[in-house]
């Protein structure tokens, strides 16, 4: 489909407007016409598609309103836009629970473009909804029956920072804003997502507080998976399971790879081959991970669980560190600097990590010299705020150097 003119667009734009006000004026068939200009207009709008269906459903014209649901998640799937499809698939469930052609349409079509575009080693995954695309087809048909789909108004949280979390969430349509408030300071926004983004994936696998609120800009569409949800289907398919871990494991590693100074300069082609050399290692509480004065032989990323961090005084005294939680990352300093490390780290509970190798490390990161030049900075920056720290007596918050 050709993308609209931007004379085409702000007519399209004019059409709803018109039709949301038809609507709130108690005029459906008017709306439904104006809806239907606006998609004419505009074929990517799929917010405005799916609205023309409901107010089909709306005035009675329910097969009607299911044929254009189907055009509509056949297209979306074709086209590798899963989220829509699923979304356009939920509305016809709602409509006809027993409808099971465009479900099965719609697994099909899914199935057959991810062994298209299976990538090879070394190669970028494709677009689209990895977690969807590689589920079986009838995993895939019983978390299609099992997905909530959830709308929210412009400006209402969808997840709170301090609140435990038991959800994912995948935004169909809308803007949201990820939100962070430090302690004693206002607000900082630290991301805006958009259509097709995926965001509090934590809350499936960990009881862990959230550490930033979403919040909607405009109105969104979106659809949750809770854990509840992954523990019914984990009971029916034995590998489900597994595939949320990885799917975890791999969301995880792109964030630290993608955001993380220490890996910034490096290319995508070097990213993805280092993603590939981290190893799974779980160990039971009390296991000493990083041991104070001597060196890190791995860098470390915590998966899941908690790792208490303690610096030990000359008289032999204890000072607790914050203890660290999934989505840290530790070692890395004294690894990539060759540095004793100054605090020991255990865990706390039963942790499962991604471990990277100090052989990789140095074959395919410190070899990068803007690499190096960050980790110097980093650390310059980590001890100097660890001494001043520790040599005030205060509590220790926040990044010190391990």
């Amino acid at each position: 489909m050709a993308h609209p003119t931007d004379e085409a667009w702000q007519l399209s734009r004019q059409y709803k407007d018109s039709a949301a006000a038809n609507i709130l004026q108690g005029r459906p068939e008017e709306a439904l016409a104006d809806y239907r200009k606006a998609v004419e207009l505009n074929p990517h709008d799929s917010a405005a598609r799916i609205k023309v269906a409901e107010l089909l459903a709306q005035l009675g014209h329910r097969q009607e309103a299911i044929r254009e649901l189907h055009s509509i998640a056949i297209r979306y799937a074709t086209e590798g836009n899963t989220l829509h499809a699923i979304a356009a698939c939920k509305l016809i469930l709602a409509l006809e629970p027993q409808h099971a052609e465009t479900p099965e349409n719609l697994a099909s079509l899914i199935a057959m473009r991810n062994a298209e575009e299976h990538p090879q080693p070394n190669e970028p995954e494709p677009p689209g909804t990895p977690l969807f695309s590689r589920l079986p087809k009838d995993v895939f048909l019983a978390l299609l029956e099992l997905l909530e789909m959830r709308r929210v108004n412009g400006g209402e949280h969808i997840i709170t920072e301090g609140e435990q979390g038991r959800s994912m969430f995948m935004l169909v349509t809308g803007t949201v804003r990820v939100v962070h408030t430090p302690r004693n300071a206002p607000p900082r926004t630290l991301a805006e997502l958009a259509e097709g983004s995926f965001f509090g994936e934590l809350g499936l696998i960990s009881d862990a507080p959230r550490t930033a609120s979403v919040i909607s800009i405009r109105d969104c569409t979106l659809l949750e998976v809770t854990r509840d949800m992954l523990a019914q289907l984990g009971a029916r398919f034995p590998t489900f399971e597994r595939m949320v871990q990885q799917f975890y494991k791999d969301r995880l590693l792109n964030n630290l790879l993608e955001s993380n100074p220490v890996f910034q300069p490096l290319s995508g082609e070097q990213k993805r081959a280092i993603a590939q050399r981290f190893q799974t290692r779980t160990v039971e509480p009390g296991t000493v991970l990083l041991q104070q004065g001597q060196r890190s032989q791995a860098l470390h990323l915590l998966l899941r669980g908690r790792c208490s961090v303690v610096h030990q005084d000359p008289d032999g005294g204890e000072r607790p560190y914050p203890d660290m939680t999934e989505g840290a990352l530790f070692g890395e300093i004294s690894l990539l600097l060759d540095l004793r490390v100054t605090a020991t780290v255990r865990a706390a509970t039963s942790c499962l990590l991604l471990v990277l190798d100090q052989e990789t490390v140095k074959e395919r990161v410190l070899t990068h010299p803007e690499v190096r030049r960050a980790l110097t900075h980093l650390s310059r920056e980590r001890l100097d705020r660890t001494a001043a720290m520790l040599a005030e007596g205060a509590e220790v918050r926040g990044s010190y150097l391990i």
